[in-house]
C-alpha cells in the first residue's frame, strides 16, 4: 500500500509542478514542447514501478539513457555545422574587407579616393556586385574635369574608367559594379 501512496503522490506532485512551470514559460509557443516533455516524463514516472514489478526496470532505463546519448549527439551535429556556417560567413567577411582595400586602393592608382566601399559576394567567394564612392582628386592645378557621354548624361572619365576596369579585374556586368562620384 505504501508503494501506490508514493507513486500516486509522486504523479500529483508532478502535475502540479508541470502546471506552475507552464504558466510561468514566458512564451505560449514554448508550452507545446514543454508539455511533450512533460508527456514523456508522465509515461515514465507511471510505467516505472508496473516495470520494475517485472523486473524491466533497468532495461528501460537503458533504453532512456540510449535515447539520450542519440539526442546528445544530434544536438553536436547541429552544433558543428553551425559553427561551420559561422566560420563560412566570417571568412566571406572577411575576404570582402580585403577586396573593398584593394579597390579602395585601385581607385587610389586612378587619382580618386574611395569614401565608401561595399562588396558582396557568393558562398563560393566569387563577386558578386561591387558598390563605391568617390571622389575625384584635383591634380595639380587642373579642375576636376567632366565629359559629356551623349544623351544629356554628364559623366566623369575618371570614374567611368575605374567602373570599367573593376568590371575587367573582377569579370563582372555593366550591373553590378556602381561608382558614384560625390561632388567637393
Amino acid at each position: 500500500m505504501e508503494i501506490i501512496y508514493n507513486w500516486v503522490k509522486n504523479i500529483v506532485c508532478f502535475y502540479i509542478f508541470m502546471a506552475v512551470i507552464l504558466h510561468l514559460l514566458p512564451r505560449e509557443s514554448y508550452q507545446k514542447y514543454v508539455r511533450f516533455f512533460s508527456g514523456m516524463l508522465l509515461t515514465i514516472l507511471v510505467a516505472a514501478p508496473v516495470l520494475s514489478l517485472f523486473g524491466k526496470e533497468e532495461v528501460l532505463m537503458q533504453k532512456i539513457s540510449q535515447a539520450g546519448f542519440f539526442q546528445e549527439l544530434d544536438n553536436v551535429k547541429l552544433d558543428t555545422k553551425h559553427l561551420e556556417q559561422a566560420q563560412k560567413k566570417a571568412y566571406v567577411q572577411e575576404y570582402e574587407r580585403a577586396i573593398e582595400m584593394d579597390v579602395g586602393r585601385i581607385a587610389e592608382g586612378m587619382g580618386m579616393e574611395a569614401l565608401w566601399t561595399n562588396v558582396q559576394l557568393s558562398e563560393e567567394y566569387q563577386v558578386e556586385s561591387i558598390g563605391m564612392e568617390v571622389a575625384l582628386l584635383e591634380e595639380e592645378g587642373s579642375p576636376v574635369g567632366k565629359a559629356d557621354f551623349g544623351e544629356g548624361g554628364r559623366e566623369y572619365p575618371k570614374a567611368y574608367a575605374l567602373k570599367q576596369e573593376l568590371m575587367e579585374f573582377y569579370r563582372l556586368g555593366e550591373g553590378q559594379v556602381t561608382v558614384a562620384v560625390q561632388d567637393r
